[in-house]
């Protein structure tokens, strides 16, 4: 949880050198403007009073970036594209792990046909995170 807390801080300080608004940080989260990223673990929630703008961002950068789009009021249709992209990388990224596990299960049932093909589908689908993952931050540079 701390290394989390601690990635989100690095990535906030590069972030106040390409964005206008300054993020503060406040008990429960942490502020851009008018709107609050709230961490739950390794997912950020976007908040503007009472209400969620989007929830369940993976990326930090992301979860930045949307503040700020927020924050300063600016295109939403790019806003959506950034949150579009980083749900693209949650759901490779979530497949993945879920076939690692697999893998690991079928190897520990010494089922090997069945591992190698856990295996190949894993490979792929963390190469697709990968390519996600890039294409998302990708979107997050100004």
């Amino acid at each position: 949880m701390a290394d989390l807390s601690k990635r989100l801080e690095q990535t906030l300080r590069s972030a106040i050198k390409k964005n206008p608004i300054l993020p503060v940080k406040v008990a429960d989260g942490i502020l851009v403007g008018d709107v609050k990223i709230i961490s739950e673990g390794s997912i950020k929630h976007l908040k503007r009073g009472n209400d969620i703008l989007y929830a369940n961002i993976y990326l930090n950068a992301v979860a930045i970036m949307l503040a700020n789009i927020l924050a300063r009021r600016s295109s939403v249709i790019q806003a959506d594209a950034i949150y579009r992209a980083d749900q693209e990388y949650g759901k490779w990224y979530q497949d993945s792990q879920l076939l690692r596990a697999r893998y690991q299960q079928a190897l520990e049932l010494k089922d090997h046909d069945r591992a190698d093909i856990m295996w190949a589908r894993y490979c792929e689908s963390r190469d697709r995170a990968v390519v996600a993952k890039n294409h998302a931050q990708s979107l997050t540079t100004i």
